[in-house]
C-alpha cells in the first residue's frame, strides 16, 4: 500500500512537472511571436511614413495643375476679348 501511495506522488509530480514545461514553452512562443507582430508592424510602419513622404509631391502637382488650369483659361479669356 505504502508503495503505491508514493508510485501515486511520484506520477502526480511528473505530470504536473511535464504540464508546467509545456505552459512555459507555450508562453515563450506566443512571447516571441507578439515580439516578431511588434518588429513587423514597426517596419510597415516605416514604410509607410516613407511612402508618404515620397508621395507628397504628387498633391504639390496637383496644386500647380489647378494653378496652370486656371491661368490658361484666363488667358483664353484675355484673347476672345482681345478680338
Amino acid at each position: 500500500m505504502l508503495f503505491a501511495i508514493q508510485v501515486g506522488w511520484w506520477v502526480g509530480w511528473t505530470v504536473g512537472t511535464v504540464v508546467v514545461v509545456i505552459a512555459a514553452l507555450l508562453l515563450l512562443a506566443i512571447i516571441g511571436l507578439g515580439r516578431r507582430i511588434i518588429r513587423q508592424a514597426q517596419d510597415i510602419t516605416g514604410a509607410l511614413d516613407s511612402t508618404r513622404t515620397n508621395t507628397n509631391s504628387m498633391f504639390d502637382l496637383s496644386r500647380t495643375n489647378l494653378a496652370l488650369d486656371r491661368t490658361v483659361r484666363s488667358l483664353a479669356r484675355a484673347r476672345e476679348e482681345r478680338r
